[in-house]
């Protein structure tokens, strides 16, 4: 029986989907290889507890009836989804590509504005939350490094 997974195959139907070049598809199997062996697995709710109690009157004045984790999950989900081969589809249609690049190039602040009184703050005190937030915003990177490839491969 094979031991592949659903996600192993559709990530290799990803890889090999690109018709470009080798530097694109080595960017495509680096975002690939970056999502499955350093991503931590398990959403960090115990550290967005300890921040919520951390910054218990921020949350309170800023972002009263809003719930982070939520708001974080939408934001982790979209880099993760595009990171996992969502980006295949959005690479060849030329509004996808931009309407993404566009929301790729937004943080997470930018995404959602209220939670900017924690922008300044250290997050090494939330240890799976500080890993996690590394490798989100490594992927996002290089997945507008890999839209900008495309971009030049296609001349634009």
């Amino acid at each position: 029986m094979n031991t592949r997974t659903l996600s192993e195959i559709t990530q290799l139907q990803f890889i090999n989907f690109i018709p470009e070049g080798e530097t694109l598809k080595k960017l495509i199997e680096e975002i690939v290889q970056i999502y499955k062996h350093e991503t931590i697995g398990q959403f960090p709710y115990k550290d967005f507890r300890q921040l919520e109690h951390d910054f218990t009157e921020e949350f309170r004045k800023n972002a009263p009836h809003e719930l982070i984790t939520a708001d974080f999950n939408t934001y982790m989900m979209f880099i993760y989804g595009l990171s996992s081969g969502g980006i295949v589809m959005k690479l060849e249609d030329p509004l996808e590509r931009y309407k993404t690049k566009e929301w790729l190039y937004k943080s997470f602040f930018e995404w959602f504005p209220k939670y900017s009184f924690l922008e300044a703050y250290d997050f090494s005190k939330y240890k799976h939350l500080q890993m996690e937030w590394k490798v989100i915003e490594k992927l996002r990177q290089k997945l507008i490094e890999l839209i900008k490839l495309k971009e030049i491969d296609m001349n634009i």
